[in-house]
């Protein structure tokens, strides 16, 4: 079954399953998720057989909620990363010591005693000049791999500049993408694969819902206070939406197959909010689209291609 191929993260431990859990949604980052409905997400993930949980300290109360979901399941059942440089107590700080400061936080939270992997979370250019610096989060998180306390270091940012940027310090392990592998964009194949793969970095999809712009919902009445997506995706997804209900096909299952099926991306990480969004991304993900649509959908994705 699509959802549960194992697949390897470069050159990395981690023999992940295809489509795997994000923390972003089930912390409460697009909107009130109670504790329950968190930690539902978490336990469901792992019932259907996901086994690599992704998560932030920026992501809200989404640490806490996974430390709560995993008490009493044994370590070895799971992959589990977080990420440095965006803890509300050292919001942007990419030094060694935040980095030291935030995996131990997070291992306290979270009831673990290792990372799989660490990431460098949404640095700007100047602060990535920092983290990958003398004293800065990347020797930080060398020294931590080099003690067992995380296993691989990442690097999570959408710019691709800075992606190449932190494999050009020959100490990165994987790169997670976000917002371009989607029905939108597939700039990421050209952008970081290209360059990752003859380094043994391996890449991870993020965002494969374009910020919930192919989720099936109105992609009209996508978005937070805080955010509104750009009105080119958007014009680009309502065609998504157009051309899927008049061939009869999901929106979601499409577009998380999408990602699935291009085995240059390690993993797809879905950001479900709850139980029932988990199994509906596990459902869309199994669900079986006709082989006219796939053969189909090239003249598409030329049509709306937004970069």
């Amino acid at each position: 079954m699509l959802p549960l191929q194992r697949r390897t993260i470069g050159q990395t431990h981690m023999n992940v399953t295809a489509m795997s859990l994000g923390g972003a949604g089930l912390g409460g980052i697009f909107g009130p998720v109670s504790d329950e409905a968190g930690v539902s997400a978490v336990e469901r993930a792992l019932e259907l057989g996901m086994n690599w949980l992704d998560t932030s300290p920026y992501y809200l109360e989404a640490e806490r909620r996974m430390g709560l979901a995993l008490r009493g399941v044994p370590r070895s059942q799971y992959y589990l990363s977080s990420k440095v440089g965006t803890h509300p107590s050292r919001y942007l700080d990419y030094s060694a010591d935040a980095a030291s400061w935030t995996v131990d936080n997070s291992l306290k939270v979270l009831g673990v005693d290792y990372l799989d992997i660490c990431f460098i979370h949404d640095p700007q250019p100047a602060h990535l000049q920092t983290a990958l610096g003398s004293g800065g989060a990347m020797e930080g998180l060398v020294e931590l791999k080099r003690q067992g306390v995380i296993k691989a270091i990442g690097i999570g940012v959408q710019d691709h500049a800075l992606i190449r940027q932190a494999i050009d310090t020959g100490s990165l392990d994987v790169a997670l993408t976000v917002n371009d592998y989607t029905l939108l964009t597939q700039s990421v194949l050209k952008g970081v694969c290209d360059y990752a793969e003859p380094r043994g970095v391996g890449s991870v999809n993020g965002a494969a819902l374009a910020m919930g712009l192919l989720s099936g919902r109105d992609p009209l009445r996508i978005g937070t206070p805080k955010w509104t997506p750009p009105q080119d995706e958007v014009q680009a997804s309502i065609r998504v939406h157009e051309w899927c209900r008049e061939r009869g096909v999901s929106v979601l299952a499409l577009a998380l197959q999408f990602s699935l099926r291009q085995e240059r991306l390690a993993c797809t990480l879905v950001g479900a909010a709850s139980a029932e969004e988990v199994q509906g991304c596990f459902d869309a993900a199994a669900e079986e689209i006709p082989a006219s649509v796939w053969e189909e959908l090239p003249n598409l994705l030329d049509e709306i291609r937004v970069r």
